[in-house]
């Protein structure tokens, strides 16, 4: 009994699902809980292109590179020095001897936009090949007066520059003052050299000079008796070229 009943149960519970799928098809259509995708349904993902930002670049004059290096030209420059001689045993002629050499090695650092932004390497002189008009005059500078045969090398390091104009032109002349120390045998003493200078082209041109005394470094007048006295007291004067390198 209780299996018939079962049946007749479930076929009861068919009958009402036939039915309600039959009415249903002549009702209103009935909708999926479901999102339909369709092609505008999709949004596409914005895709930002990242450009790189805009450079400059400056021509290629040199002028592009800062600080601009120069080192001296010695096939161009010439140090000399300058003193007063005279002669006891010609009535007392007095006569200005010129000793010179192009050994010399140095160079600049400078600011092309900001010329007053200039800084100096050492400078080095090789005083042993300094030359005058009499060789019998440079044996006795080397090896007794100024001993540069044994202290070949004179040098001298800037410490300050001194009324340096602030917008120097090109093929300008400028004036100016170095002051720093010099350094002659083993005795260091401060020295400021009255600069010309000409920014042309590729070249700084121009003129350095300074005036010292030979007892300030230790060093004793030349005097032969007799013949000849030096008076204490040398010009020095710098003739130089620098090239951009």
């Amino acid at each position: 009994m209780k299996k018939i009943t079962g049946c007749l149960l479930f076929l009861a519970f068919s009958m009402i699902l036939i039915t309600g799928c039959v009415s249903g098809s002549s009702s209103a259509p009935v909708y999926s809980t479901l999102p339909v995708l369709t092609p505008t349904s999709i949004v596409a993902t914005p895709v930002i292109e990242v450009y790189p930002p805009e450079t400059t670049v400056e021509n290629n004059t040199g002028k592009d590179r800062f600080p601009v290096k120069f080192v001296i030209d010695s096939q161009n420059s010439v140090i000399s020095y300058a003193v007063d001689e005279t002669f006891l045993n010609q009535n007392n002629r007095l006569a200005t001897v010129v000793g010179k050499t192009s050994e010399i090695t140095g160079e600049l650092e400078i600011d092309l936009r900001n010329p007053s932004n200039i800084s100096f390497g050492e400078f080095v002189v090789n005083i042993q090949t300094l030359r005058s008009d009499s060789s019998r005059r440079d044996s006795a500078i080397q090896n007794r007066w100024l001993e540069s045969a044994k202290f070949p090398l004179a040098r001298f390091n800037v410490r300050e520059v001194k009324d340096f104009p602030q917008n120097p032109k090109e093929n300008e002349t400028i004036k100016f003052q170095i002051i720093g120390e010099l350094t002659i045998r083993e005795t260091t003493r401060p020295v400021t050299w009255d600069v010309s200078a000409m920014l042309k082209g590729d070249q700084i041109l121009g003129k350095a000079t300074t005036f010292i005394y030979m007892a300030d470094w230790g060093i004793e007048p030349p005097s032969i008796a007799g013949v000849l006295t030096v008076k204490d007291g040398v010009t020095l004067n710098l003739e130089f070229a620098f090239l951009k390198q």
